[in-house]
């Protein structure tokens, strides 16, 4: 029995577009954005494409990691240029609302103050 052209086509895209099918959700991929979280679910037919997008978002994970680079940098700054050991001479920590970002400032000066002082 011989196969035209048109039925060899139709059984390799046939084959081809449910290949992509057998793929597993765990080839999901997970991007990480300051603090959120950006997952992508993969869709499979007509073609192999990533356009389903949701999000998830930690507010107070965000204001740990800033409070801790802020504090991180003005540590270093401030053990740079011989100043007191002092956080709350901070606008970023003085200013700040957020019990969750000046403890992580306070500990990311620690750490930047001693690191700096050696």
């Amino acid at each position: 029995m011989k196969f035209s052209r048109v039925t060899r086509m139709l059984a390799i895209a046939f084959v081809l577009a449910f290949s992509g099918a057998a793929v597993t959700t765990a080839n999901a991929q997970v991007h990480r954005h300051r603090g959120v979280v950006v997952i992508g679910q993969p869709y499979f037919f007509p073609h192999y494409y990533y356009p389903g997008y949701y999000r998830y978002s930690d507010p107070i994970a965000y204001q740990r990691e800033e409070g801790y680079r802020d504090g991180l940098s003005r540590g270093k700054d401030d053990a740079k240029h011989g100043r007191a050991e002092s956080p709350s001479n901070h606008k970023h920590y003085s200013n700040s609302d957020s019990l969750a970002y000046r403890q992580a400032f306070a500990q990311g000066y620690e750490d930047g103050y001693r690191a700096r002082m050696g």
